[in-house]
């Protein structure tokens, strides 16, 4: 049974994939692309996961926070010439670092809140 519940999870799992890899340019074409611009940023945080990286995490915040390791530092090159062609962003991977952990403080300080209530 469990190993069913795992293929049904997986087969669900491949349909969405499939969905979203059709709405990212559908997205671009039709609209402004900020849909396809969160469904990417989910995919980053999906392939962050799989390599073993915190769920709410990009792959640019990793590899900035990972930097003094040289893989991830080759990446953090990598990552911020994509943008840089792109959006003409400077240091993305440590601009999405830093909005991360200020993400996270904020969460983390509405929580507290929450439980003094």
């Amino acid at each position: 049974m469990r190993a069913l519940a795992w293929a049904l999870i997986w087969v669900a799992c491949a349909c969405v994939a499939a969905w979203t890899l059709i709405a990212i340019p559908l997205s671009a074409l039709l609209s402004h692309g900020r849909r396809g611009w969160r469904i990417a940023v989910a995919y980053d945080q999906l392939g962050n996961t799989a390599a073993g990286g915190h769920e709410d995490e990009t792959f640019s915040s990793r590899c900035w926070g990972q930097r003094s390791k040289p893989r991830y530092m080759r990446m953090v090159r990598i990552i911020d010439w994509v943008f840089w062609t792109l959006e003409g962003e400077r240091d993305h991977c440590k601009n999405a670092w830093h909005a991360e952990n200020a993400s996270a403080r904020k969460r983390a300080e509405s929580n507290d809140a929450a439980r003094a209530v």
